[in-house]
């Protein structure tokens, strides 16, 4: 009788423990499941996270590499607001160096490309040579990127000593602003004729003012003054030249411009080229246009665009 009791309990005892161990056993194995799913987890965050660290070491490093070349580079492009930038910065050139220029700015036409943007320009003004020509080296030999690709000059006709000009050139804008590490630096090294070229092309100049010699005696008097001579007529323009004013832009090439004049007669004009109180400055088959530089009358200069009319 208690051997038979004996063996329910013990076998009442070991159910127990067996369902307790069934229930602990699933238990840890849906823990041991959850941990091993979170392990992956986080090994394919881990595995993210070396791709991503990898990918901004090279990125960095390409960008050390770009900004070390940028600031090297002899010419730079600037993220700029154009035209204010190139008119604000050619008025800097002429303050720091005491240029003595006088001239209006013009935009002409602007070229969007995938990384930049092309500005044309025209400096249409007044000052002396040297001082035109400091202006173009400043512009061609500091950082800041400009082509400049066409300067005409004229004799001022109200002061011998200065000259007009026409300073046609072209300059940049990043579409995207570049991040360099340090601010790029507004400088501009003063020009040197000697150090530059080994000689002053204007030392030898003689002024158009004559220059008395203390040394010499004074030229006596004569009894009755001399008239001053005349100024030499304004040279005349060459019969038949194109009226550009009345005439019709027909067609365009590379370089050459077909115009019709008011009589009908078809005129072929390269740039340089004479036309009534002017010339063919500019030939553009991009956007259908020629540009002539035409004088007024009282001595200064105008462009004038003429468009191909579609009808």
């Amino acid at each position: 009788m208690y051997a038979k009791r004996n063996s329910l309990t013990i076998l009442a005892v070991l159910l127990l423990l067996s369902t307790v161990g069934f229930f602990w056993y699933r238990r840890e194995a849906q823990e041991l499941q959850r941990v091993s799913q979170k392990n992956q987890q986080l090994t394919q965050q881990l595995r993210g996270a070396l791709e991503v660290s990898g990918t901004l070491k090279q990125i960095i490093s390409e960008r050390d590499l770009l900004q070390a070349r940028w600031e090297k580079a002899p010419k730079k492009i600037l993220n700029t607001e154009e035209p204010a930038f190139s008119l604000s910065y050619i008025n800097w050139l002429i303050r720091e160096h005491g240029l003595d220029l006088d001239f209006d700015f013009y935009l002409n036409d602007k070229k969007a490309n995938n990384e930049y943007t092309a500005f044309s320009y025209t400096l249409n003004g007044e000052g002396d040579y040297r001082n035109i020509c400091s202006l173009v080296w400043y512009m061609t030999q500091n950082p800041l990127l400009y082509h400049i690709k066409n300067v005409t000059f004229r004799r001022s006709d109200n002061d011998p000593e200065r000259i007009n000009f026409i300073i046609m050139f072209e300059g940049y804008s990043m579409k995207k602003e570049w991040e360099v590490g340090r601010e790029f630096a507004m400088a501009s090294t003063a020009f040197n004729w000697n150090a530059e070229f080994g000689h002053d092309a204007f030392s030898s100049l003689i002024p158009l003012t004559a220059v008395k010699d203390p040394d010499s005696s004074p030229a006596p008097k004569p009894a009755v003054a001399s008239p001053l001579p005349a100024a030499p007529p304004k040279p005349k323009e060459r019969p038949g030249l194109l009226d550009v004013e009345n005439a019709t832009l027909l067609a365009i090439t590379n370089d050459r411009a077909y115009l019709r004049a008011r009589d009908g007669k078809v005129v072929t004009l390269k740039i340089g080229d004479e036309v009534r109180n002017g010339r063919l400055a500019r030939v553009d088959p991009q956007h259908n246009q020629v540009e002539f530089t035409i004088e007024t009358e009282n001595g200064s200069s105008r462009l004038l665009q003429l468009n191909i009319e579609y009808n």
